[in-house]
C-alpha cells in the first residue's frame, strides 16, 4: 500500500469518527430535550385525589401525585414535563418565581406544547422531594394519617394576609411569601410548617384554599400535636 494511499485512509477513519461524535452528542442532546407547556388559569384540582373545583390563579404544585400542597404553577408560567404519570399527572420545572421542580395535576398545561428546553428535573429531585421532611416540619397529622389540616386560629391581617408561594428551589430549604392570595378567615386548616429560617405555614383556608402565611399569624394552635416522621 502506498503512502498517499495510508494518509487517505487515516483521514477517512478520523472523519468517521469525528462524525460519529457529533452524531452521538447531537443525539444525547435530542433525548435530553423536554416539551415545554404553559400552565393555565382555573386549572381542575385533581378528582382522583378526591378533589374538585379549580384553581383560579393557576394550578397546584405538589410533591408527588396526589401529595402534599408545596405552591402553586401561576397561569401563564412555563412548565417542563419530563415525566407523565398514569393518572396523567406531570412531574417537571415550573419557572416564573417559583423555579422548581414539582408535580402538576391533570388539566393543567396547554393543549400542546409552547417549545423545547433542556432537562432539568432529576429522578434523583423526583425521590427526594417525595418524601415530606425535604419540604417542612411540624405535621399535623402522621405519616398517611390526613389529607386535610387541623383547625387553628389566625390574625387574618396579619403578615398581609395569604398567599400562594413560598419556596424558590428545588432544594425546598427556604423561600419568602409571594402572590398575595387575599385574606384568609380567622379559622384556617394547619398542614405544615415550611423549610427555612423564617418558616411559613401551609393552611387551608375555606374560600382561598391552599395558601401559605407567616408561622407568627397563629393565635391560638387548639392544641394541635406536631408529627416529624417522614413517609
Amino acid at each position: 500500500m502506498t503512502m498517499k494511499r495510508k494518509l487517505q485512509l487515516a483521514f477517512a477513519g478520523a472523519l468517521i469518527a469525528a462524525l460519529g461524535s457529533t452524531l452521538t452528542f447531537w443525539s444525547a442532546d435530542a433525548e435530553a430535550a423536554v416539551n415545554r407547556y404553559t400552565i393555565q388559569a382555573n386549572s381542575p384540582k385533581p378528582e382522583a385525589c378526591n378533589n374538585h373545583g379549580t384553581v383560579p390563579a393557576g394550578s397546584w404544585l405538589q410533591n408527588k401525585v396526589c401529595g402534599y400542597f408545596v405552591g402553586t404553577a401561576m397561569a401563564g408560567s412555563a412548565f417542563d414535563v419530563h415525566e407523565t404519570a398514569q393518572s396523567d399527572y406531570h412531574y417537571g420545572h415550573n419557572y416564573g418565581g417559583n423555579n422548581l421542580c414539582a408535580w402538576v395535576p391533570p388539566g393543567a398545561l396547554s393543549g400542546s406544547p409552547s417549545g423545547k428546553a433542556d432537562e432539568s428535573c432529576s429522578a434523583q429531585t423526583k425521590e427526594r422531594i417525595g418524601h415530606r421532611r425535604s419540604f417542612g416540619s411540624d405535621f399535623n397529622a402522621k405519616a398517611h394519617d390526613a389529607e386535610d389540616g387541623s383547625a387553628v386560629t389566625v390574625d387574618p391581617a396579619c403578615g398581609g394576609g395569604a398567599f400562594l408561594n413560598y419556596f424558590d428551589s428545588s432544594d425546598y430549604s427556604s423561600g419568602s411569601l409571594r402572590d398575595p392570595a387575599g385574606t384568609p378567615a380567622a379559622q384556617v386548616q394547619y398542614r405544615y410548617t415550611t423549610n427555612g429560617s423564617n418558616p411559613a405555614v401551609v393552611v387551608r383556608d375555606s374560600n382561598l384554599g391552599w395558601v401559605f402565611m407567616d408561622r407568627d399569624c397563629v393565635t391560638d394552635w387548639r392544641g394541635v400535636k406536631f408529627h416529624n416522621d417522614d413517609d
